[in-house]
């Protein structure tokens, strides 16, 4: 009998800098956004697009350390628009991992 082929579960993670506005108390831990196919292709065609911009920036100065890509959320209108931002904190305090 073949083994089961084992699948990825999650394709990575990332580091928040900040949400903006800050959430109240009470929000969920974790909020799931589902995208089609076709939407997250979009997103990924969006992103590369501003990240190939920020690339652009020279990161040894201070503006360009701090570039950073907004992902705003409209959960009336169910859309996710790809803005250009800057970091709040420019060496952000790693998180801090958890002992086995």
């Amino acid at each position: 009998m073949p083994r089961e082929i084992k699948t990825k579960s999650t394709f990575g993670t990332v580091r928040i800098d900040h949400f903006s506005p800050p959430l109240p108390e009470g929000t969920p831990k974790g909020i799931n956004v589902v995208l089609s196919f076709e939407e997250a292709l979009k997103l990924h065609i969006g992103l590369m697009q501003i990240l190939g911009k920020l690339n652009g920036y020279n990161r040894n100065t201070k503006d360009g350390k701090a570039s950073a890509v907004n992902l705003c959320i409209f959960t009336d209108a169910n859309r996710i628009t790809i803005n250009e931002d800057k970091v709040k904190d420019i060496d952000p305090v790693k998180t801090p991992r958890k002992k086995a």
